[in-house]
């Protein structure tokens, strides 16, 4: 179940990416491991977790491209354009897919991260753990607001 997964959403992300960005996806299963875990603690439709898996591939190789940025680096430009275009793929994924409430939600751990980062702390970001806390918060009942737009 999760090599299918992760071929549909590389597909759909392949699909969707401007084949001008010239970036190629790779993360290995592995890699994912965190996010399947999740994605089996939660009753989700098969697209759903096709699109979250998305959404956790372009945040976790955006950060990695920008953890690749350092100075003399001959491919500094070229990552910073790579994890900067990931970033705002990762929103207009996000729109298209009705997970805004994820966005919003995920906004204030990813600008710390990048507020992090910028001053040199290159720990670790783990998005499968807001993604689950996301999850969580989204099962109680008051909290679906924008799944309606």
């Amino acid at each position: 179940m999760n090599r299918k997964l992760m071929e549909d959403s590389f597909r759909l992300l392949q699909a969707e990416m401007s084949p001008i960005a010239g970036i190629q996806l790779h993360l290995s299963p592995a890699e994912c491991e965190q996010l399947f875990s999740v994605l089996e603690r939660h009753d989700l439709e098969y697209d759903r977790k096709v699109h979250l898996l998305g959404i956790y591939i372009i945040l976790t190789v955006a950060a990695e491209r920008h953890m690749e940025c350092a100075p003399h680096h001959p491919d500094l430009t070229r990552n910073i354009l790579d994890g900067d275009y990931l970033y705002s793929f990762y929103l207009q994924l996000a729109v298209k897919y009705r997970e805004l409430d994820l966005v919003a939600y995920l906004a204030p751990s990813i600008k710390k991260m990048q507020i992090a980062r910028s001053n040199g702390d290159f720990a670790d970001q783990n998005p499968a753990a807001g993604i689950e806390e996301f999850l969580i918060q989204e099962q109680r009942p008051q909290s679906r607001t924008s799944k309606a737009i």
